[in-house]
């Protein structure tokens, strides 16, 4: 890929030139590549990424109607220096997001005890919910954490007291805006 810059035969151009070069302009930018040859046919996975990205390029396009929301994704784009606040959506829609740690220090069984998570997505985690089992598998609570700040904490305080917990296990889901799920465990000591 080339960028062309002051040029004043290419500034401006967009298309097919020939069989081999495309130009293509972005950010006031002509940007000149290779044009891609098909073979006209798909392969299995092929097919698969190509209906993948149709579902991402309509998660996108939904986003439109919520105007709130786009506006967060061309906020977040503009900082991340990504195309479009669309470009970002369909990039999230593919990504989903992260769990770094799961802080259990501070968790004794105890009503209150607060339990830390850090997580993070390309770009907003919507919701992280936190189940604690015992050791022969019994859910014992199951709860919404909450955002604590802007900078992927997120804290789960106990509602239910659990004097045995050495040995049980707390599963944490993390979910983005397109639905993507991500999950941990860590089992308490």
């Amino acid at each position: 890929m080339a960028i062309v810059k002051r040029n004043i035969i290419t500034t401006g151009l967009s298309g097919k030139l020939g069989n081999n070069l495309v130009f293509r302009q972005r950010k006031g930018k002509t940007i000149l590549s290779v044009a891609v040859h098909y073979s006209g046919k798909r392969s299995f996975a092929q097919e698969q990424q190509k209906n993948r990205f149709k579902k991402a390029s309509l998660y996108a396009n939904t986003q439109k109607h919520d105007p709130e929301l786009m506006e967060e994704y061309n906020k977040v784009a503009k900082e991340k220096g990504i195309y479009s606040g669309y470009n970002l959506a369909v990039s999230d829609y593919f990504h989903p997001p992260t769990i770094e740690k799961i802080n259990i220090r501070n968790y004794h069984g105890e009503i209150g005890d607060v339990i830390e998570i850090i997580a993070f997505d390309d770009f907003k985690v919507k919701r992280i919910e936190l189940e604690i089992y015992s050791s022969d598998g019994n859910l014992i609570e199951k709860g919404l954490a909450y955002e604590s700040n802007q900078n992927g904490k997120w804290h789960y305080a106990a509602s239910v007291a659990n004097s045995e917990y050495k040995g049980d296990k707390i599963v944490v889901k993390a979910f983005d805006y397109p639905g993507n799920e991500t999950d941990k465990e860590v089992v308490l000591d």
